[in-house]
């Protein structure tokens, strides 16, 4: 895995796209509602990681 930092304008997005996604979830306790926001975080870091090594192999 070979990331560089123009891969962050791509990777970064993605991580507050995750954020946003998982905080509209609606919970009471503060505690779960960072948990979330943090997994939706974590998992569009993930998913802009994997569309990154993809997209060498698809051109």
């Amino acid at each position: 895995m070979h990331i560089t930092a123009h891969d962050l304008v791509f990777l970064i997005p993605m991580a507050l796209v995750g954020v946003i996604a998982m905080g509209s979830i609606p919970v009471t306790a503060k505690y779960l509602r960072i948990s979330c926001r943090t997994i939706g975080a974590l998992i569009g870091a993930l998913v802009a990681v994997l569309v990154l090594e993809a997209l060498p192999m698809l051109i």
